[in-house]
């Protein structure tokens, strides 16, 4: 028998995702005109993402609540992006490695106001904190299968540690976004996706790119 409640909880859970990204909208537009994220107001942000102050409070319980989601949020844009070329790895070719850093890179600009406030809170606030290491680090444990599998079919350096090259990688992406972008013009991405092309497709592959 159908269970009777299946459809309430999988409705509630379509809402909240629909007001998480409603919210994270709002928020990259209010960032984006000037505004710093703790000086935002939960009715500001409620009135600029279409949704009630109630709506807000079903939902969160308070600033940094929507933050630590958001992040997800934003992360899942980040990994959908990096996809592009996980997903085809071991076709080697150069080309859908860097269609994939150049869609993490369009990312991050994308949401850089969000991500370099979450950055700086991260620093005082513990969940925060542990919420971005938490998203990087599973980031990093997908690129980790992605290449034990490429090592497996011969496709990948073998003398390369997995998990150790994983978070490297991770991780130097991440820093190079979030230390250049913010005072770097858009015209710099393309130059900046060519050269963390160039390094990852270095550090994993056989062949020049």
């Amino acid at each position: 028998m159908p269970s009777v409640t299946r459809k309430p909880q999988v409705g509630r859970q379509e809402r909240r995702e629909r007001i998480e990204r409603q919210l994270l909208d709002a928020t990259d537009r209010l960032m984006a005109a000037g505004a710093s994220f703790t000086e935002l107001s939960v009715d500001r942000l409620a009135t600029e993402a279409g949704i009630s102050r109630a709506s807000f409070y079903v939902y969160f319980e308070d600033k940094g609540h929507l933050l630590r989601r958001l992040a997800g949020q934003v992360f899942g844009d980040l990994a959908a992006a990096a996809e592009r070329w996980w997903s085809v790895a071991d076709r080697r070719r150069s080309a859908d490695a860097h269609a994939a850093v150049t869609a993490i890179i369009a990312a991050y600009r994308h949401h850089q106001p969000l991500l370099v406030a979450l950055a700086e809170m991260s620093a005082y606030d513990p969940q925060v904190g542990d919420t971005y290491d938490d998203l990087l680090t599973g980031i990093a444990a997908r690129l980790t299968s992605v290449i034990e599998h490429g090592q497996a079919d011969g496709v990948i350096r073998r003398e390369i540690v997995p998990a150790t090259t994983a978070s490297t990688l991770t991780w130097m992406v991440e820093r190079a976004c979030q230390q250049n972008l913010p005072s770097r013009p858009e015209s710099y991405d393309s130059e900046l996706a060519d050269s963390l092309t160039q390094i990852i497709w270095g550090a994993m592959y056989l062949e020049q790119p």
